[in-house]
């Protein structure tokens, strides 16, 4: 089959065209997909996260997947970040060093994200910290690579990829899993019906998680909330037809269209902030006075 995938944002709308190529392909199984990107304007460098997630749920289905017509401002970053050369184009040396690289990883590869997070964050344009801040801000995006792998039963592994904007100041970093969704999973823990919207802001309220055992869970990210909400900064939250965002002091949450199979979570940083940060236990008492 041929699917042609429109322009794809970091937002609702984009998630919303990634739902509808899962809707499209998800009956197709030990055929040939032919993704068009002809009609692509623009492809959000972080998306090609979800956008892998997707396509591996098609493979898994023992279809070939070939990617054709693609724009060449697309073409170069896609090149750039590792994710078209799965589709036999030759890798782009990314100079400016501005890409964060597309990778699948398995649950089991938590030092290998951890290793990811330290080698391709430093450097991009990231607040001032502490070491100590530092520290919890990487263990923090960390945790929500944890959560998935908790969480998603994902069997097809956990996508990351990311890009950092030198232009208009931020940088991007999403993590996808490719497994049950947060609907399903707090369905599990809690019991009977429960939309993919309130799901959503059930597992984002503080103490809520569906994991069980004397560890805490959740989906790890209040502390990077209020990170992002005094660096002015972004949150994006997609599982299948819910949708939830935080930025500029603001959060919403919206039904989407289409079912995103799994679940995605975007940080955006605002590299623009000169701001230092540190941890209030790191601040002298006599500083405060």
């Amino acid at each position: 089959m041929i699917s042609r995938l429109p322009t794809v944002q970091s937002g609702r709308d984009g998630y919303e065209r990634l739902a509808e190529l899962a809707r499209e392909t998800a009956m197709l199984s030990a055929s040939r997909l032919e993704l068009d990107l002809s009609q692509v304007g623009f492809f959000a460098a972080n998306m090609a996260a979800p956008l892998g997630a997707v396509l591996a749920r098609v493979a898994d289905r023992f279809n070939a997947i070939e990617v054709v017509s693609v724009p060449e401002m697309v073409e170069h970053i896609l090149r750039k970040n590792g994710f078209l050369t799965q589709y036999r184009y030759p890798a782009l040396d990314d100079v400016n060093r501005t890409t964060i690289p597309f990778r699948r990883l398995q649950r089991s590869d938590e030092g290998l994200f951890a290793d990811y997070v330290e080698r391709h964050l430093r450097g991009k344009g990231i607040p001032r910290m502490s070491e100590g801040l530092g520290k919890v801000f990487k263990k923090k995006i960390f945790e929500v690579f944890q959560n998935a792998v908790i969480h998603s039963e994902s069997e097809l592994g956990i996508f990351v990829c990311g890009q950092f904007f030198p232009q208009k100041q931020r940088l991007d970093l999403t993590i996808v899993d490719a497994g049950i969704g947060i609907r399903e999973s707090v369905r599990r823990f809690l019991g009977g019906k429960m939309s993919s919207v309130d799901a959503i802001r059930w597992a984002l309220q503080e103490g809520h998680t569906t994991k069980r055992g004397p560890q805490p869970g959740g989906l790890g990210l209040k502390f990077l909330q209020e990170f992002v909400r005094l660096n002015k900064g972004r949150i994006q939250i997609a599982s299948r037809f819910g949708f939830y965002e935080f930025g500029d002091g603001q959060e919403s949450f919206a039904k989407m269209a289409a079912d995103f199979p799994g679940t995605a979570v975007t940080i955006e940083i605002n590299t623009a902030d000169t701001e230092s940060y540190v941890l209030a236990s790191e601040i002298p008492p006599e500083s405060i006075f």
